[in-house]
């Protein structure tokens, strides 16, 4: 399912750039959580691959949130949607948020012409 953003005239506008990055993002952070649970209650030989493939996933989610951080904003809407993102992640405890991603996400603020 994509997600459509909806600008305060209603009209309807198609994803892309950081909103994209975020969505993929989000679907990480929920690929993280399930095989989490499902590496909880494992045993054994099971208990291993998942781990495994835990240690995989967290690594693709870590590398998502760098790309959504470091995401060049154009306009202020993209640059509101990202600061609430990443303060979401801190306030729930979605993910850990390193000082190098805090630093590329205030770069890529910075960059934002006028």
């Amino acid at each position: 399912m994509s997600i459509q953003l909806v600008c305060s005239n209603g009209q309807v506008v198609a994803a892309g750039g950081v909103a994209k990055l975020i969505a993929e993002h989000r679907r990480s952070i929920a690929k993280l959580e399930r095989l989490g649970k499902r590496a909880m209650e494992a045993e054994g030989t099971d208990a291993i691959l998942l781990g495994q493939r835990l240690d995989a996933v967290m690594a693709e989610e870590a590398a998502l949130r760098r790309r959504a951080a470091i995401a060049p904003v154009t306009t202020i809407a993209d640059m509101k949607t990202k600061a609430s993102y990443f303060q979401r992640l801190t306030a729930h405890d979605w993910c850990e948020v390193d000082v190098d991603d805090f630093r590329a996400l205030l770069g890529s603020f910075a960059k934002l012409q006028s």
